[in-house]
């Protein structure tokens, strides 16, 4: 036990309104939006399959611009030509979508195809806003106006994407701190690239500000719990009102605690209610912390909450984090949920034993076997190997022996051995392409 790491559209557009819409989108930031991150290295979930994630994408959907919806409690800005959103927080929910682009003008479609299956690329592919449309705004602490004005629309247009999805599953992204309302939804559109283009995403951006020190002793902490409310309001919102199979959450670094505030408090508000009941009316399926910046101790406290609001809840931990290991030495709190580390108590230990749904995946694990460690704290999708993971926890329902994960000494514990690529390789063109692309 204690030699575990982790132990020790209003309406829809259709005729003149989907000419608005697009005229919308265009009109917004332009032509040509803001670059904003590059594209993450090919997971090798393909690389090592020689399968590219768009190989099944029919003809009359080759469109390289990918669209993700949005719900953000940052502050639009006062510009009224243009959609944007800022550092400040808003009293009121924003809903919309964006139109994230793939590469410069010159890229095909088959090129992105050929790049989404390579290790080598000889530039890289940058992300773009190529459009925006804000729905409109509701005020969290009234959901019932959620359902009429922008929140009908968000959901009438959402259900719309999901019924026509090959994937009838939603994800939503939470992003971490230093972080911008571009950026949140650049991440979440090529997640939502990698695992196929088959599921309907969302990008949940909270208004953290793009300064390391507003995070560490500026307020941003709090930001993240206030921002908290408002995921649960829209939870609850897509629960009772999309047709979604399941709702899964990437959570990154400081999203872990918006998410794991926001899914306890949802538990909280139905004391009444059984494990049983709870996922089947909240449907949520796998919450996945990647480098996760919530203290342990009070992830552990709200684990029991977690456990029985979700069908799984993985979180990865690494060695070597920087940016966990100093937020413990500025912030205090002690160790961060993906940081390896010892030390729990008795009672925390009878908690993680008691619960049902969690998988830790300790990265650094077997990595003299390797010879390498996976590090950092952007691993979750600059590692092939992690993000392999990653896609497959939230695009198929597969256990971690399932994934190709490697058993340890505790059930609840697995790691990735020297021999991951090759047992990558055993998964069969017909599997991936069942559980990936065909998931009913």
């Amino acid at each position: 036990m204690n030699a575990s790491p982790f132990f020790r559209r209003s309406a829809p557009a259709t005729g003149l309104k989907a000419s608005f819409l697009c005229l919308v989108l265009l009109a917004s930031v332009g032509c040509q939006g803001p670059k904003v991150v590059p594209l993450m290295p090919t997971p090798i979930l393909y690389s090592e399959n020689g399968l590219s994630p768009l190989d099944h994408i029919p003809e009359q959907e080759q469109w390289k611009p990918r669209k993700v919806y949005f719900a953000t409690t940052r502050q639009r800005t006062s510009d009224l030509q243009v959609i944007d959103y800022s550092n400040e927080e808003a009293a009121r929910v924003s809903v919309g979508l964006a139109l994230i682009g793939f590469g410069n003008e010159g890229m095909t479609w088959s090129d992105l195809q050929e790049i989404s299956k390579s290790t080598q690329r000889e530039e890289a592919v940058d992300l773009s806003i190529a459009g925006l449309l804000e729905a409109g705004s509701f005020d969290p602490k009234t959901p019932d106006a959620t359902r009429n004005g922008p929140g009908a629309w968000l959901l009438q247009d959402l259900n719309q994407s999901i019924e026509s999805s090959r994937d009838k599953d939603l994800m939503i992204y939470v992003h971490g701190a230093k972080v911008n309302f571009y950026n949140a939804c650049a991440f979440a559109a090529q997640l939502d690239h990698f695992m196929g283009r088959d599921m309907t995403s969302v990008a949940f951006s909270w208004p953290s500000r793009q300064n390391i020190l507003k995070y560490v002793f500026g307020g941003d902490v709090d930001r993240a719990y206030r921002s908290s409310e408002s995921l649960a309001i829209l939870l609850e919102l897509l629960s009772d009102h999309s047709s979604a199979r399941k709702i899964h959450i990437v959570a990154w670094s400081a999203g872990s605690r918006v998410v794991t505030s926001a899914v306890s408090r949802l538990r909280q508000q139905y004391p009444d209610l059984s494990e049983e009941e709870l996922q089947k009316k909240f449907r949520l399926g796998t919450l996945y912390f990647a480098a996760s910046e919530i203290p342990r101790k009070e992830f552990i406290q709200k684990l029991p909450d977690l456990d029985q609001m979700a069908n799984r809840v993985v979180v990865t931990v690494s060695s070597n984090d920087a940016a966990l290991k100093n937020a413990n030495l500025f912030m205090g709190g002690g160790p961060r949920i993906g940081q390896m580390a010892g030390g729990l108590t008795e009672k925390e230990v009878a908690t993680i034993e008691k619960t049902r749904s969690l998988e830790v995946i300790d990265l650094s694990l077997g990595g003299e076997e390797r010879g390498f460690d996976i590090t950092g704290h952007r691993y979750w999708f600059d590692h092939p190997w992690a993000s392999s993971d990653l896609i497959l926890s939230i695009r198929t329902d597969w256990d971690p022996e399932q994934r190709k994960l490697t058993k340890t000494g505790h059930r609840m514990l697995w790691g990735i051995s020297a021999d991951y690529p090759e047992r990558i390789q055993t998964m069969t063109e017909k599997d991936l392409t069942f559980r990936l692309h065909d998931v009913e």
